[in-house]
């Protein structure tokens, strides 16, 4: 049973802007709303950019044309697959599109559980990351507490994803609370802290994503990924530099392990 043209195109809509906001590749993107058109007798005519899309969709001599704009962006693998099975369900008629568009909404909310997730996750890499550049039982607990406190600090900022303020906080906060933390506890290597806290904010699978849809030919969303991977490290290395070169003004002093 073919769906309706306006619910088809506002599902595959949401889809795809679900994918680009939450660290998806502009092809996957394009490639969700594509088939979620077909399932239902729909050709879609899709360009997706890492800040919006544009989609065209048509049946006989009807069309009708959709724009999302894709203000903020985020890592949130979870919610990738949340909306590649909803993508599969729909395709298998395992799902009705009323129910998907009902799930897409849900999906898209905030929710107060990912903050504490995102906490435990930063706080848990940072930590292997710790014990990965030799440091002691201090250094993976110091690093482990520190980025759990940026990874809450950052989601409250008004512009979670806001490029370079939020950058630039992340990378000041990581420094500046593990400078704090070895100066007041007098313990602790404060160059493996700081590197291990960076460690979760750099923005790995952006390039990585950059690179992916260059290789399938998508070279502007390619090069605007990887510029802006470029970009936020940068920025996460001057708020970084900002704090250390405080600290030293003020007096403190450490040592690079490397």
């Amino acid at each position: 049973m073919n769906g309706d043209m306006h619910k088809v195109i506002s599902v595959a809509r949401m889809a795809a802007s679900l994918i680009l906001s939450n660290g998806g590749e502009t092809y996957r993107a394009e490639e969700t709303a594509v088939h979620i058109g077909r399932t239902f007798g729909f050709d879609i005519d899709v360009i997706a950019l890492p800040t919006g899309l544009t989609m065209t969709v048509r049946r006989g001599e009807e069309s009708a044309t959709s724009i999302a704009r894709v203000s903020s962006r985020t890592t949130d693998l979870a919610r990738l697959e949340r909306v590649n099975a909803i993508s599969r369900a729909l395709e298998s008629r395992e799902m009705k599109l009323s129910d998907a568009e009902l799930e897409l909404k849900r999906i898209a909310r905030p929710s107060p559980a990912r903050v504490a997730l995102s906490a435990a996750a930063g706080g848990g890499s940072a930590a292997m990351f710790a014990l990965m550049f030799l440091g002691g039982w201090f250094d993976m607990l110091a690093a482990g507490l520190i980025s759990a406190a940026v990874q809450v600090a950052l989601r409250f900022l008004p512009d979670q994803e806001g490029m370079p303020l939020t950058c630039l906080i992340g990378g000041f906060l990581a420094a500046a609370l593990s400078l704090a933390l070895v100066t007041l506890c007098g313990m602790g290597d404060a160059d493996r802290i700081i590197l291990s806290n960076m460690m979760p904010l750099l923005p790995g699978l952006a390039f990585t994503n950059g690179i992916r849809d260059s290789m399938h030919g998508d070279m502007v969303s390619g090069g605007a990924r990887i510029c802006d991977a470029v970009m936020r490290a940068v920025v996460l290395a001057t708020g970084a530099g900002i704090a250390m070169l405080g600290f030293l003004r003020l007096g403190g002093t450490f040592t690079w392990w490397m």
